[in-house]
């Protein structure tokens, strides 16, 4: 199948790409960014799927759309941005599609859309509390519009929660980090349920559904299991860094008063401070999404949870040094 895949430079992109190319897919990327974090065998376009002159340039052979390109910061992205790129980026590559007779496309959503109804299904009733995940519902919506439009016309839906892996630096990775450099304080009892999902895990899951593409637009969750606590992930990290984590717990509600005064200097100053009161009740929240669906119809992850905490652990260790990876990212 030759296969365009946006935000092909972006972490997920990069595990995907490689992997779609490893099955014999044809592939050409296109990003804003053209670094790559791996070596690219591959044609890799630099531009905007805003810019229809950008998408012009694809090859006329197109099969499939994968879209991974995203709006996704924690910080510094406001509602027109997120609905810029999430939505009208969305409608510009399904005009594109349209004009080019392209029927197939795999969308990353997010378990953002879910917002506080929680735990999740693909049954359960969208519900976005913030600009992305309010802004992914509408592109989904978008993508709903186009496969009604002709009936074979094929989507899938991809809902991640929290991606982490090796080349990551957001969510998971600054819990790593923090656990193994000796600066993690406990906030609050831990007992938030966290669903995570493993890089590779969620590319297979992507391969395996686009070998199960049908007409019309079918959603699918995905968590690796079991969901576990808070408490029990910074456990697994740090038996596999060899540190260990004080038992002291600070309360939520100081937390939080304290981080009012980063919110304040930050809103004043524009500086992203990893501590905010955002963060600190975003580490607190349960989000708990099942994605009991892909396995009913046989799928089954290569990679465990404690596995792929391990594979993050050692990556960071052995790139401690390098300081891109203090760099500060969104995430899913």
């Amino acid at each position: 199948m030759n296969i365009a895949v946006t935000g092909d430079s972006g972490f997920i992109g990069s595990y995907l790409t490689k992997a779609l190319g490893q099955h014999g897919h044809r592939l050409t990327g296109i990003d804003l960014n053209p670094v790559k974090k791996y070596e690219t065998k591959y044609p890799c376009i630099t531009g905007d799927i805003l810019d229809r002159s950008e998408l012009d340039k694809l090859p006329k052979d197109i099969d499939c759309i994968i879209h991974l390109a995203a709006a996704h910061k924690d910080f510094g992205i406001t509602k027109e941005g997120y609905y810029s790129v999430n939505v009208d980026g969305m409608r510009s590559l399904l005009k594109f599609a349209a004009d080019r007779n392209i029927k197939k496309m795999i969308f990353y959503s997010t378990v953002a859309v879910y917002g506080n109804n929680q735990p999740s299904t693909e049954t359960t009733p969208p519900a976005p509390i913030n600009d992305y995940g309010g802004s992914k519902l509408e592109a989904e919506k978008a993508l709903h519009q186009w496969t009604s439009e002709d009936p074979s016309r094929e989507a899938v839906i991809i809902r991640p929660s929290v991606v982490f892996g090796p080349l990551n630096v957001a969510n998971i990775f600054k819990l790593i980090k923090q656990v193994c450099d000796g600066k993690f304080l406990w906030v609050g009892d831990g007992k938030n349920i966290k669903s995570i999902a493993y890089v590779e895990n969620l590319v297979l899951a992507t391969l395996f559904l686009l070998e199960r593409i049908t007409p019309g637009c079918a959603t699918y969750n995905y968590s690796d299991e079991p969901h576990m606590e808070t408490k029990n992930l910074v456990s697994i990290i740090a038996k596999t860094s060899g540190k260990r984590v004080s038992s002291f717990h600070i309360p939520l509600s100081a937390a939080m008063f304290g981080a009012k005064i980063f919110d304040i200097v930050g809103s004043l100053t524009g500086y992203d401070f990893p501590i905010t009161s955002a963060r600190i009740e975003k580490f607190n929240t349960s989000t708990e999404h099942r994605s009991a669906k892909i396995r009913e119809l046989g799928f089954r992850p290569a990679i465990t949870i404690e596995e792929g905490i391990r594979k993050n652990v050692d990556w960071y260790l052995e790139h401690k040094k390098n300081s891109a990876l203090t760099a500060e990212s969104g995430g899913e």
